[in-house]
């Protein structure tokens, strides 16, 4: 059930979405027309479209092992998600002068935080050596450092006259895209470990099994000698 619910549910939303959009144009190309409505229909495909992917992302690592200790992680990137999609659907079809721009940064927030969120996600699925472990912890402080200095000026229409606010989110940005790019060349080069490490897992599993048959064979012997012993005894 956990398994419809994340992946193949935003699976089947992003099939439908992209179907619908096509749709849309080629309705828009053979009627010549393309007024309000139609205007609203694709940017509603659109945003369950980019909700859907982010929430691929998210539960590609919710169904993952590797997520046991950090489902939280999956699991708020998906709602908030949800949240933008939501905000986005508001803001397309419903009264957008009345608390709109109230909206409109909720929906903008809730998309930063998910694409984070998202990202993670997916860099946290790397399988990294002991030596490259500090990559992954690194991406989700410099990650989580941009969406606290992005959204509070965001929610709160700050200003840094001074430039040092833009320079630090561009230092924060380029080094939370090199993290990007690198963990998955660090993934790409523990695979030997991870080789050695699963080898090594086999021959004990291995070595434990052919342990157990020998027990077993052993108490069969037993038993076996037992029934002998039984037979003679009650034999006239």
């Amino acid at each position: 059930m956990e398994n419809f619910n994340t992946k193949k549910l935003f699976l089947y939303l992003l099939t439908c979405s992209i179907g619908l959009s096509a749709l849309m144009g080629i309705w828009a190309i053979l009627s010549g027309e393309f007024g309000d409505t139609q205007g609203k229909i694709l940017f509603t495909t659109l945003t369950v479209v980019g909700t859907s992917v982010l929430g691929l992302a998210c539960g590609a690592f919710l169904e993952s092992p590797r997520a046991v200790n950090l489902k939280i992680v999956p699991l708020i990137g998906i709602a908030l998600a949800t949240l933008c999609g939501l905000t986005c659907f508001w803001l397309i079809w419903g009264n957008s002068g009345s608390g709109g721009e109230g909206i409109f940064k909720l929906s903008l927030i809730s998309f930063i935080c998910a694409f984070s969120l998202a990202q993670l996600s997916l860099l946290s699925l790397a399988r990294l050596a002991q030596r490259f472990r500090w990559s992954l912890a690194a991406a989700y402080i410099v990650i989580f450092a941009l969406d606290l200095i992005i959204c509070p000026i965001i929610a709160f229409e700050l200003s840094g006259d001074d430039g040092l606010v833009l320079r630090l989110i561009g230092v924060l940005s380029v080094v939370a895209a090199s993290l990007t790019v690198m963990i998955p060349i660090f993934h790409w080069l523990s695979r030997t470990e991870y080789i050695a490490h699963d080898t090594i897992s086999t021959v004990r599993i291995d070595a434990q099994i052919a342990e157990l048959r020998a027990k077993i064979a052993h108490l069969e012997k037993q038993r076996d000698e037992m029934n002998v012993a039984g037979e003679r005894y009650n034999a006239p």
